[in-house]
């Protein structure tokens, strides 16, 4: 197959009220973190070229990112999804590097964009049904890109968390559920990084980020009163499933807790679901999706063996892909490990 490498321009990010927006929503992310990389920063980087952009749905929020490694296939897949409290205050290009960190590693990459909430179509139902749609998607390109659908697993971050591990458990979903799906494309694994995993719970904490949207992503309505749309869509409630979980946290992290992963962990293994858990030491929210930090060679410790449960075949030695940090965060000089674009 003949290489394109493209890129596209920056998606226009519903930053009303500016900083202070993206304060609320996450607000361990900019104080109190010290040195750790902020949501300024991942949100300033440019986004990395891509191999091809596909559109899924009708709606220019409908597409993904397909990034393809440098090997014959068929390829194993990686579904990326995006936080940002499932709102359109982030998109997909702060998970660029991540995607083109597994890539190097010798997986495919689908780095879904979708509409939020707080964008027309995107509430409820309709972020799920996107996120499901796009994943689904890949059984229409799968040919075209010698992707391997046996070997399929999915990739959150923050609220994209959540959605990684309900992609992964919608075939537990009730039949008579308004989100039921008769034949979801099947996935072998999902990641979790620094992911929401009980949206009732992350909603009671305290000194909660991302403010009133667990109960926007439920259509507004009291939690309490919808605990059918919960049932579908809160991973907690869904568990045990046949899919193995990979949650890692950062021991550091003050948007989604540790104590809030490690309670679903808890929970997940006390209905016997397959789930590993690691706590990254110095790493705040941002250093678990983030290549080029010193955290990562502990990421990646955990994250390379679990792919590698999956995608057999892939390159089993590769380590730490991505060292050098993007030259917006203005680093200290390293080694650079970087795709060509």
């Amino acid at each position: 197959m003949r290489r394109l490498r493209f890129t596209r321009p920056p998606l226009g990010r519903a930053l009303v009220g500016g900083a202070a927006l993206v304060l609320a929503a996450f607000p361990g992310s900019l104080r109190g973190q010290g040195p750790y990389v902020s949501t300024q920063q991942m949100l300033a980087l440019p986004p990395l070229p891509f191999d091809t952009l596909v559109s899924y749905g009708p709606t220019a929020r409908n597409f993904g990112e397909l990034r393809l490694p440098d090997r014959e296939g068929p390829h194993p897949v990686a579904v990326l999804i995006h936080g940002g409290c499932w709102l359109s205050i982030a998109d997909n290009d702060y998970m660029d590097r991540l995607a083109a960190a597994i890539t190097d590693a010798g997986w495919a990459t689908w780095n879904l964009e979708f509409r939020t909430i707080d964008q027309p179509g995107g509430a409820w139902p309709g972020i799920f049904q996107d996120v499901a749609a796009g994943t689904d998607f890949l059984e229409t390109i799968a040919n075209e890109f010698d992707l391997d659908l046996r070997r399929v697993v999915t990739v959150g971050h923050s609220s994209g968390g959540q959605l990684a591990l309900w992609l992964a458990a919608r075939g537990e979903i009730d039949e008579r559920a308004e989100l039921y799906s008769n034949e979801p494309l099947r996935i072998r694994g999902a990641v979790s990084l620094a992911g929401i995993a009980d949206i009732d719970g992350f909603f009671a904490m305290t000194d909660r980020a991302c403010g009133d949207t667990p109960v926007r992503l439920l259509g507004g309505l009291p939690l309490d009163s919808v605990p059918e749309r919960l049932a579908q869509v809160s991973p907690v409630e869904l568990l045990p499933t046949r899919t193995p979980q990979l949650l890692i946290s950062g021991q550091d992290d003050r948007t989604v807790p540790p104590s809030h992963v490690q309670a679903y962990f808890a929970a997940a293994r006390g209905k016997k679901q397959n789930v590993q858990y690691s706590s990254i030491p110095d790493a705040g929210h941002f250093e678990v999706v983030a290549p080029w930090t010193r955290s990562w060679d502990d990421v990646w410790a955990v994250l390379g063996p679990f792919l590698e449960t999956f995608g057999r075949g892939q390159r089993a030695d590769y380590v730490s892909p991505l060292k050098a940090a993007p030259a917006e965060l203005a680093p200290p000089p390293g080694r650079t490990r970087r795709r060509g674009g």
